[in-house]
């Protein structure tokens, strides 16, 4: 019976590492972009999640922050960013099938209204 413990304890520890690869991360690389709005759809949905920016403690994404990226699970994705003077931009097929991180650039912001 202790040998089926340890064996049960060892494979849970070994399983941990292949869980938390799957956690995912934004990155904000914009040089004065704060964004309180970041929402994801899966590609051409339009269907969008929760608000992200909620997971940070300040509840918004400043420039060179990291943000943690809840709720969903490898797919390519629209992420729509909702900055602090109300714009609105899309930026289009983000891809977390392989990696779990992705930047948003000021190019990005090109087409905001």
């Amino acid at each position: 019976m202790p040998f089926r413990l340890a064996w049960l304890l060892l494979t849970f520890a070994l399983s941990l590492p292949a869980a938390a690869a799957d956690r995912f991360f934004m990155y904000n690389l914009t040089d004065s972009t704060t964004f309180p709005g970041v929402y994801l759809a899966p590609v051409g949905t339009g269907h969008w999640g929760t608000n992200q920016a909620l997971n940070d403690k300040d509840k918004a994404i400043d420039p060179s922050e990291r943000l943690p990226i809840t709720e969903v699970s490898r797919g390519l994705f629209d992420v729509k960013l909702v900055d602090e003077k109300g714009r609105v931009c899309i930026a289009h097929g983000i891809d977390l099938t392989k990696d779990t991180t992705f930047a948003i650039h000021d190019a990005d912001l090109a087409d905001c209204h």
